[in-house]
């Protein structure tokens, strides 16, 4: 009975240390990244109060679990938690299931983001794309045709060289865990949607064109 307890004990303590090593290097990693793109946080929050004041909607897109970050993310700016803050308009281009099914099932599949950007962006409009690889070429196409479409573009990604992406900014993750990377990811946006209204309300968010 005794070398049950004793087991049981030690297991215990093995899950303690593997959860407090998993607290301390997601921290570490937190630290390390957010230290290296807070200005560039700062001045994509600030680029996106600009466009959101002048009457700006945001398109958000990304595949396999960036599409569900893409949802999350639209929905914060529709339906804000927050008291003080107005919705904003955006849009996840992975809602429309039968334009998406429909795009994929047809000749050209990597044009699933740039076609939905080509019928609903204007100029002006915000463009954020959720790269979970460098090979992500529908992604990849969307942010091109937003620039294209003189469209401000934010990449949130993780694998390749940032420096490849079509995009005004760019939040890299360089780490071996994707869930990690996707932690990171979820934190930055939600950081934009802070900082963003942070902005807005400052400048009295009230006058903006509806």
């Amino acid at each position: 009975m005794m070398m049950v307890m004793k087991s049981a004990a030690e297991a215990v303590d093995v899950d303690l240390a593997f959860l407090r090593d998993g607290v301390a290097a997601r921290c570490a990693a937190g630290d390390e990244y957010f230290a290296a793109i807070a200005q560039e946080l700062a001045g994509c929050a600030a680029a996106m109060a600009d466009r959101f004041f002048a009457g700006a909607t945001l398109l958000v897109f990304g595949s396999g679990a960036g599409a569900t970050d893409a949802q999350h993310n639209s929905v914060e700016y529709v339906h804000p938690v927050l008291p003080g803050c107005r919705a904003l308009a955006a849009l996840s281009l992975t809602n429309d299931v039968s334009t998406v099914t429909g795009i994929l099932g047809g000749p050209d599949p990597l044009d699933v983001y740039a076609h939905q950007l080509r019928a609903l962006s204007r100029p002006g409009d915000i463009a954020l794309a959720f790269l979970a690889s460098p090979h992500d070429g529908a992604s990849l196409r969307g942010l091109r045709t937003a620039r294209e479409r003189e469209m401000l573009t934010i990449a949130l990604s993780t694998g390749g060289t940032p420096s490849e992406l079509p995009a005004t900014h760019t939040f890299h993750v360089d780490h071996d865990d994707p869930l990690v990377a996707q932690e990171l990811h979820l934190a930055t946006y939600h950081m934009l949607w802070e900082l963003t209204h942070i902005v807005l309300n400052h400048r009295g968010i009230a006058e903006a064109r509806r």
